[in-house]
């Protein structure tokens, strides 16, 4: 008998979310020193997602619920190497008939360059970090006999309750009652109708994707920098989330005045992913443990930066006494009573979030691959970089992704170049950089 998991509340909506004009797809982009064994990579790939179920499995449905059908695991790898200019073309991953997780890896004189393509309904962005660091290690133990490490222990038992937030109806109880708080800024959510960040014909769902898929651009800070962030928050008493915040809060206001959006009273919205990984689930396989916050500001309430650092402090201090994370996995769990609630959710007629905002902090921190100068060598390759890119979605033109890596931070910007062109998404990603140095500056 195969094996089958019922899709959770979150699952089911990055599924509906998905469409062929906005795939539901995350990628991973990593650059290497040296060039990949084709070889050890597809051995090191298989021996990877075997260990991850939802990434070799496709979504099935029966007597309307949705569940995942487990298959045996056969990555899908393309391999572009030097001897053509060939590149790979992504396309929008189908659940149905697909499995949720592709690797593209293209070899160049002296570097290659790795892919990660996934659909979020199988996985968030720590997991994927959690499977590509045993690509690596899987794939340092295929080129190098001495390597000397191992894979880490996953308990696929976790994968059961993956959509559980653990609490008992004491501790349920406990917790709806600090909650109260938050049925506040579930009425804003309600009443606000936040803008999009430029106006624009939104795409419908069967339209086809753009050629340029994913459209993606990064940046990479310098050492010094990375640090002046850390001390500049430190200095101001909140975290460097806090000052990334406000620092994406003014960059888009003032990428929107650039462009002649200019409405005061008008909110911003931020969808923030936040972990919900319990200090067990650390060994779970491949999953979506996470949940969402949302931040709202009008051009008004940015008129002084400082004031508005400490008010974003604030409110993300209060999320997490008060765990108001959970309060939009309750929303799910709610639209998914009523019929066909979730695909409404997934599918909104306007806008619901302006841009989304991802923090993964610091990737591999603790793995037991030897380094160069902080940069993490697999057997014959070295990793010098690390991007992050978040999906974007219907009416939500942008998202940006943060990572730290050997002691440099990332910045990835995925746009949607029928709203956001190249150059205005560089003039944007460009805007926050600034910003963010001179508040590594600060003093």
């Amino acid at each position: 008998m195969s094996l089958t998991y019922p899709l959770t509340h979150f699952e089911e909506l990055m599924l509906h979310q998905d469409s062929n004009a906005f795939p539901t797809n995350c990628f991973v982009r990593m650059r290497f020193r040296g060039c990949l064994d084709e070889t050890g990579f597809r051995t090191a790939a298989l021996t990877a997602v075997a260990r991850h179920p939802l990434l070799h499995a496709r979504v099935q449905r029966h007597r309307g619920r949705y569940h995942w059908h487990v298959d045996e695991p056969n990555p899908s790898i393309t391999w572009c190497d030097q001897a053509n200019d060939e590149q790979p073309a992504f396309r929008r991953l189908d659940l149905e008939s697909e499995h949720g997780l592709k690797f593209a890896v293209c070899l160049h004189e002296h570097e290659s360059e790795l892919m990660v393509q996934f659909h979020h309904a199988c996985c968030d962005g720590l997991a994927i970090f959690q499977v590509v660091h045993e690509l690596l290690l899987a794939y340092a133990m295929q080129v190098d006999e001495k390597a000397g490490v191992s894979l880490p222990e996953i308990d696929l038992s976790l994968l059961q309750n993956r959509g559980s937030i653990g609490l008992t109806r004491g501790s349920f109880l406990r917790l709806a009652s600090r909650q109260a708080v938050g049925l506040r800024g579930v009425w804003q959510f309600l009443t606000r109708k936040p803008s999009q960040l430029l106006p624009h014909r939104v795409p419908q769902r069967d339209e086809p994707a753009p050629p340029s898929f994913p459209s993606v651009i990064a940046h990479h800070f310098q050492p010094d920098v990375s640090a002046g962030v850390r001390r500049a928050a430190k200095l101001a008493k909140v975290t460097q989330n806090d000052l990334l915040i406000r620092d994406l809060f003014l960059a888009l206001e003032e990428f929107r005045r650039s462009h002649g959006v200019h409405d005061p009273t008008a909110w911003l919205r931020l969808m923030i992913p936040v972990s919900m990984r319990r200090k067990h689930q650390y060994q779970a396989p491949a999953a979506n443990i996470v949940s969402s916050v949302f931040l709202d500001r009008r051009a008004i309430d940015m008129e002084e930066p400082e004031h508005l650092l400490q008010d974003l402090s604030e409110e993300m201090s209060l999320i997490k006494h008060r765990q108001l994370n959970h309060l939009f996995l309750y929303s799910l769990w709610a639209q998914r009573m009523l019929p066909q609630g979730l695909q409404r959710t997934a599918r909104p007629k306007r806008c619901q979030t302006t841009v989304v905002f991802t923090n993964l902090s610091r990737v591999f921190a603790r793995s037991p691959l030897p380094r160069i100068d902080g940069r993490l060598q697999c057997g014959d390759v070295v990793l010098l970089s690390v991007e992050a890119i978040p999906p974007i979605a219907r009416h939500l033109n942008a998202a940006l992704g943060v990572s730290w890596y050997a002691n440099q931070m990332t910045i990835t910007l995925h746009h949607d170049p029928r709203a956001v062109s190249h150059e205005a998404a560089g003039e944007l990603l460009g805007g926050l950089v600034r910003r963010m140095r001179e508040s590594a500056k600060a003093k």
